[in-house]
């Protein structure tokens, strides 16, 4: 059956693939590798940068010097009356009675069991969910954030989470963290400034969690950092001029609740900046580098723009100072799937979206939608969405996408390259960073695996297939707005395949990029075939497709990508 099925795809690949291809790759030269020397003005990073902090011992090499009383290390509750009654204020549970009954019931058990001690989030989470499972099922997602948020505990000011970059077990995010601080200081010489980077932490629902960590993590590279206090709430606070009503508009569109009372230090400095957005413009002005953390890029694009579309005031500026080559702008997960042009992916597997296809909505669908039938249009959590206006454009070639190989994402961004018609997809691993020079289209990649580079995707009889391309640590090439991907070569060092192997189930892992770590360096041939249920993945190269490093490090340009839905 393998045997049959993958001659009739090679033969069919082949009809359709008879043309020749432009693109060539060549090894690198030392001038080529030298990322240093690379000016770029965006790093596109594809998540989990895995670094050392007090909230984080795990990634950390040495925890000797974590101090709980000294610095934050894990959100505590308190299971007060105060905040228990703010819980179950009739206004939050309009139409949910017993519901709301349920929940009184069990916060109030919850008091018992945690009074007179310190508990963490942890503690309450797995106590809710342990011992009132049919509740903690039945409560919604606005539902939890509604009691968690509610139930956390005031932080401290002066009792931050430490970031520790250097004792980072993994040290290719640090090193991406390093990288992003080096290019600030080159552009604040050559402006004979000190280097700021501005930190947005808009991408997460909570957006005062993560500030914090980014500030002690670029402080520590040698350079200022400040937080740039947008996000949702803020934007739509500005539009509406109505700075007063900002901690309602954050439970509107962020879903975060009691943010003033947790975090009332960061709370005073937003609202401050709401009421004189003109800090921002001087803050930009003075600054190197603008980068954006991970989470949703739905709400990130809220704190860019105003609801009727236009640009913000703080993003025009940004954006203006960056094509002045005087500021670089970088984001990880969330904060790179923000950068694309239009379209701007937002959610959804490569399950759901070679079944289904592609939805465009403003905002995806929420995790329980279908408990509620309010999907649509989408079908489901997991349907592929986007938002067709697009997201900042900085990087103005394609979309992108994050955590690529890791969650299988090449059939997603296909399917929506596929629904869209846009010529380039570019998908960042975990850990790693395409660095680009947004005005030239000159790009270069660096950190732990690699970037899957998707061309214009054709239908076939039973799916869709592109050429396509895959570069680690070191190699690069040329980005073109007309013409995809217009140069590529590969680095003159083999970087191994360090990631996990997956399980063939490549709608999902990291199984494609695996399959892709060994390849032959000459034969033209099936390389990598599997089906998972109806669904099947292809992968071939052919005269056109050149490889390096074949032995456990190997790189691809002009490969060919096939997805199909198989049938009796």
């Amino acid at each position: 059956m393998f045997v049959v099925k993958q001659f009739k795809y090679l033969l069919f690949i082949y009809f359709i693939f008879n043309f020749g291809v432009s693109l060539a790759a060549s090894e690198a030269t030392s001038e080529d590798a030298n990322l240093e020397a690379f000016e770029w003005n965006l790093m596109l990073v594809g998540g989990s940068m895995n670094t050392c902090s007090s909230m984080a011992p795990g990634r950390c090499a040495d925890t000797s010097w974590i101090d709980p009383e000294k610095m934050r290390t894990t959100n505590f509750v308190d299971v007060s009356d105060e905040n228990i009654q703010r819980i179950l204020a009739e206004v939050n549970w309009q139409g949910d009675a017993e519901i709301r009954a349920k929940v009184a019931e069990m916060l109030a058990s919850a008091k018992r069991r945690f009074a007179g001690r310190s508990a963490t989030m942890e503690d309450f989470t797995g106590f809710f969910r342990d011992l009132y499972t049919n509740l903690w099922r039945e409560v919604t997602t606005p539902q939890w954030y509604l009691i968690r948020d509610n139930l956390q505990a005031t932080e401290q000011p002066d009792q931050h989470e430490i970031s520790r970059p250097e004792l980072s077990k993994e040290a290719e995010g640090a090193d991406l963290f390093a990288a992003f601080a080096q290019r600030a200081k080159y552009l604040a010489d050559a402006q004979n400034q000190e280097p700021l980077v501005l930190v947005v932490t808009a991408s997460g629902r909570d957006s005062f969690d993560a500030v914090d960590f980014y500030l002690d993590t670029f402080r520590s590279q040698g350079v200022q950092a400040q937080w740039l206090p947008i996000d949702a709430a803020f934007g739509h606070a500005v539009a509406a001029n109505n700075c007063e009503a900002i901690s309602q508009l954050r439970e509107v569109h962020q879903q975060a609740f009691a943010r003033e009372r947790v975090y009332p230090w960061l709370a005073e400095q937003q609202k401050k900046a709401c009421e004189n957005p003109e800090m921002l413009l001087s803050l930009i002005a003075k600054a190197q580098g603008v980068f954006i953390n991970g989470g949703d890029q739905s709400l990130t694009r809220q704190a860019f723009y105003s609801p009727n579309g236009n640009a913000s005031s703080w993003f025009t500026a940004i954006r203006a100072r960056m094509n002045e080559g005087m500021m670089v702008a970088g984001g990880t997960s969330a904060g790179t799937a923000v950068m694309s042009g239009a379209p701007m992916i937002s959610n959804g597997s490569s399950e759901a979206a070679l079944r289904e296809g592609a939805f465009a909505m403003a905002q995806p669908p929420a995790a329980d939608c279908a408990r509620f039938a309010n999907c649509e249009p989408a079908v489901s959590a997991n349907s592929l969405t986007y938002h067709p206006q697009g997201g900042l454009g900085l990087f103005p070639f394609g979309i992108l996408d994050t955590h690529f190989s890791e969650r299988g994402r090449q059939g997603r961004l296909l399917s929506l390259q596929h629904a869209t018609g846009t010529p380039l997809g570019v998908g960042v691993d975990e850990t790693t960073a395409l660095l680009v020079n947004a005005q030239s289209g000159e790009f270069r990649v660096q950190g732990a695996h690699g970037v899957f580079i998707q061309g214009f995707p054709e239908e076939t009889e039973s799916g869709v297939l592109a050429r396509f391309s895959y570069l680690r640590n070191g190699s690069g090439g040329r980005f073109s707005q007309e013409k995809a991907l217009t140069e590529a070569f590969f680095s003159t060092e083999a970087n191994l395949d360090a990631g996990a192997s997956g399980s063939h189930e490549f709608l999902r892992d990291r199984s494609i990029t695996a399959a892709l770590a060994t390849c032959d360096s000459e034969a033209n041939t099936a390389h990598y075939y599997r089906e998972q249920q109806d669904l099947s993945v292809l992968i071939v190269f052919d005269e056109y497709t050149q490889r390096a490093h074949s032995e456990g490090a190997c790189e691809i340009v002009n490969g060919i990508i096939h997805f199909a839905a198989e049938s009796d």
